[in-house]
């Protein structure tokens, strides 16, 4: 008899879709396969119409309404269905060009289709109605940690009753042989009530069993399901080719457009995670100064209250949300209690040690110590990029590693009236200090990442926050550089940045 596969096994399907922590790449992509038949009718595949429904499943993530309604109602009817047009979906919002330097733990929309995700998939397994599917999960939810000693040889969870004895409600009947601490679940209602002991337990013991109530087991399952979206996505990344991931991306308008159009309309804190508001403030006030048409006002430089806020007065713009702002600040008393209030922004400094108090307004990162760069060795003076270069000598560079690599010398002022020969010469020059390096290969991959714009702009280097730059940082607490900060990057490629700020660091 054979293994009934996520392919043609509905409850194996659901096995996968909600425990895939517990499951390898055969069976997630068996599961996505069950996702993409539906899309093949008499043999011939019907790409629009996983567009289509790929862009419904996208737009409808930026719908709070929606997100939640799916808990009760699902969105999607079909688990393998369901994990290929979330996965499709981040895919495609990932590769929109505003966050091609952003961690996916900043992007917001990327937590709202993890959302729309997870609760779908709750409501798919209700309507699914297989108590035993829940007990499989709740074997992985309560799980004893085996490190150091054998598992436990029988079933974690051995039903799902109702208990009239405990007041009513259904219990996860776990044996106390098999228990584990995350069997112990405390009233919530109490949390606050000091230390745990000091809060009612709601788990109840009978007859050498535990009884877990029911409504723990969605607590618990929630934060597992938004663990394991993670593994699906990397999956379906590793899966696709280049050819299919440029085909989704081009193809693809409805949510990029949505993104484009929060953006334009200041709608950053649905675009980012934990939007930081004095981000906008900062943002505007670089702005007016760089349009400041008499260059009374610099970026970097000190000036009093009344000299920016000339500035800002002078700024004429057209998009409302930079509008609000300036509109806001009604006088240089009140730009000046503005910045007063962000001053713990990086790009902020008060000085206060005269009769009047003057305001720098900075690039992101100042404050970070300079590093002049006049030859592309000196780049290794960023600790990050001295472990870079170490690594190298033992390990081929990974692409990421060589476009960062190209990026941060396209933006060096000594080259930005270069042209490419010269540029290529000198970054082989340096690449030639490596083991792996081969010239024909460097100069093909280099030439390539230079003619590779987005929308025509010079791409951004990596910045410190840059999940693929974690390999080789020291810690933001310990280095006092940042990428960003400490090269002597023209103010064009600041205001990139601009258009690329983030919020805090929080993990997707």
């Amino acid at each position: 008899m054979s293994t009934p596969t996520p392919v043609d096994d509905e409850r194996t399907a659901y096995q996968v879709a909600a425990l895939p922590l517990e499951y390898g790449s055969t069976r997630i992509n068996q599961l996505f396969t069950r996702g993409y038949n539906r899309y093949i009718v008499d043999g011939e595949d019907q790409p629009d119409d996983l567009l289509n429904d790929l862009e419904r499943f996208g737009t409808a993530a930026f719908k709070e309404d929606v997100r939640t309604n799916a808990a009760d109602e699902p969105f999607v009817d079909e688990p393998g269905t369901l994990a290929v047009l979330a996965t499709l979906t981040a895919i495609c919002v990932k590769a929109h060009p505003k966050f091609e330097h952003a961690p996916p733990r900043k992007i917001q929309i990327l937590y709202n289709i993890r959302e729309l995700y997870v609760n779908n998939l709750a409501s798919l397994l209700r309507e699914f109605g297989d108590a035993t599917l829940q007990q499989d999960i709740a074997e992985v939810l309560y799980a004893k940690d085996t490190s150091g000693e054998s598992p436990h040889p029988g079933r974690v969870c051995t039903g799902i009753t109702e208990m009239p004895e405990f007041g009513g409600g259904l219990y996860l009947e776990i044996p106390m042989v098999a228990a584990s601490r995350n069997c112990l679940v405390y009233d919530a209602d109490r949390r606050d009530a000091g230390t745990e002991d000091d809060r009612e337990i709601l788990t109840r013991v009978k007859d050498n069993r535990l009884y877990v109530p029911a409504g723990d087991f969605d607590e618990k399952y929630h934060a597992y399901a938004e663990r394991a979206f993670k593994k699906l996505l990397r999956v379906q990344e590793d899966g696709l080719s280049e050819d299919q991931q440029v085909w989704l991306t081009t193809n693809e308008s409805a949510i990029t457009d949505r993104i484009n159009r929060f953006m334009e309309a200041g709608h950053h804190e649905r675009i980012w995670r934990n939007w930081d508001q004095g981000e906008r403030t900062i943002r505007v006030l670089r702005r007016a100064i760089n349009e400041s048409a008499d260059d009374v006002v610099q970026q970097d430089e000190f000036h009093t209250a009344k000299e920016l806020y000339s500035a800002v007065t002078a700024y004429d713009t057209e998009n409302n949300w930079e509008a609000s702002i300036t509109d806001w600040i009604s006088s240089p008393s009140s730009l000046a209690k503005t910045l007063a209030n962000h001053q713990s922004h990086s790009a902020v400094t008060i000085k206060r040690d005269g009769r009047v108090n003057q305001y720098r307004i900075g690039h992101p990162g100042s404050g970070s110590t300079q590093i002049d760069v006049d030859a592309i060795e000196d780049l290794f003076e960023l600790p990050c990029m001295a472990n870079m270069e170490e690594r190298l000598h033992e390990k081929k560079p990974v692409r990421k590693d060589l476009y960062n690599f190209a990026r941060m010398v396209m933006w060096l002022p000594q080259y930005q009236n270069s042209n490419l020969d010269e540029i290529v010469a000198d970054l082989k020059d340096v690449f030639s200090r490596w083991p792996w390096y081969d010239e024909q290969v460097t100069d093909y991959q280099i030439r390539y990442e230079f003619t590779n714009t987005i929308d025509g702009n010079t791409p951004l280097p990596m910045n410190c926050d840059n999940d693929d730059m974690q390999r080789y940082c020291i810690g933001k607490d310990q280095c006092p550089y940042s990428i960003w900060g400490s090269l002597p990057f023209p103010d064009e490629m600041y205001n990139q940045v601009d258009e690329h700020a983030a919020g805090p660091t929080e993990q997707f």
